[in-house]
């Protein structure tokens, strides 16, 4: 295991780690994961994440490439809920709804860094306090964000929270994978081992209803790709911005929620999380300049967001994502890599 530190600024610094086969880098601007090479089928490395070429291009890009979002992931409908009988106004920044924490956004902080090494392991780690004053919710909330990779080709994404008052709480990591490392995501095929999602409106709002996507273009019981059936899906959504179900929603504890892989670099990501949902997003209004001055244009990129169901706060019925004090959030998300 080997890692290696890069100042990007006064206060910023890009960490790599590396163990021989593959390697990742993340900065403590916005927990950002800006690279991910695994080698494809021939030994050559291939970055399969999306972003940009420096740090001003996080700054200022949109889409939250590669970054933590929270302390709420994804939306929250009308930019409220009611918490212990209180109402709480969030920021509108997605219509009439709140997404991804609002304007005032993790990704566009700087977080304290630490990195450990260890035999078969090694990481950094990644911490900071969200006051409430800065997204509305309640509650400070001590974040930690840990990145650690080990010798078995595994990447593990694992966050950790306590609060002084009852808050809603949903991290995740927004990174774009292209496993191909560049071009439309189509080719991707996926297989999920659990055929459930949310039912959700035309603003990806949870109706409540849970559904079976037997025989629908959610169905990825069986390996599919991701372009298949991209098309019947509403225009207005442009693609695949869904909650799928996990295993974990019905055991609460970390299971394998499925795998994709590319074909023509034979490039896997084998997905296992303790989460109730993942949301995949197909990239469908990616746009923008990225790494090697690339041109990113609509489902370049693929999002696989591990989380807590959209709109939690406004649904009793959904799995609980209310921390309270004295209580500790643990989410946790592993990725396996492989080529053939």
């Amino acid at each position: 295991m080997k890692i290696t530190k890069k100042t990007l600024s006064d206060n910023v610094t890009l960490f790599t780690i590396s163990n021989g086969w593959m390697s990742f880098s993340s900065m403590n601007y916005g927990c950002t994961v800006t690279n991910l090479f695994v080698p494809d089928k021939n030994g050559n490395p291939t970055d399969i994440v999306l972003g940009f070429k420096d740090l001003e291009g996080y700054k200022n890009g949109k889409g939250s490439l590669g970054a933590i979002v929270g302390r709420f992931a994804n939306r929250i409908s009308n930019a409220s809920f009611t918490l212990d009988g209180k109402t709480y106004q969030l920021d509108k920044n997605d219509g009439e709804n709140s997404l991804h924490g609002g304007f005032t956004r993790l990704e566009k902080q700087v977080w304290n860094a630490t990195t450990f090494e260890e035999e078969h392991r090694a990481g950094v780690i990644f911490e900071r306090t969200t006051t409430e004053d800065e997204q509305k919710y309640p509650g400070n909330l001590t974040i930690k964000v840990s990145y650690i990779l080990n010798d078995q080709n595994q990447l593990f994404w694992n966050y950790t929270a306590t609060t002084d008052k009852a808050t809603p709480v949903n991290l995740t990591n927004h990174s774009y994978f292209n496993l191909a490392g560049k071009g439309s995501v189509f080719n991707h095929e996926l297989t999920l081992d659990y055929n459930k999602i949310l039912e959700v409106s035309e603003n990806l709002i949870p109706t409540g209803n849970i559904l079976s996507a037997e025989g629908t273009a959610f169905d990825f019981s069986k390996k599919k790709s991701i372009g298949q059936d991209i098309d019947q899906i509403s225009k207005k959504i442009g693609g695949y911005d869904h909650c799928f179900l996990t295993k974990a929603y019905e055991t609460g504890k970390l299971e394998s929620v499925g795998t994709v892989s590319e074909p023509s670099t034979g490039i896997s990501m084998h997905i296992k999380t303790n989460l109730p949902g993942i949301q995949i997003y197909s990239g469908n209004w990616l746009e923008g300049t990225g790494k090697g001055d690339v041109t990113y244009n609509h489902h370049d990129g693929i999002c696989f967001e591990t989380q807590d169901f959209p709109d939690a706060p406004n649904h009793p019925s959904f799995p609980n994502c209310i921390l309270r004090p004295g209580e500790t959030y643990d989410a946790q998300t592993i990725l396996e890599f492989k080529n053939s």
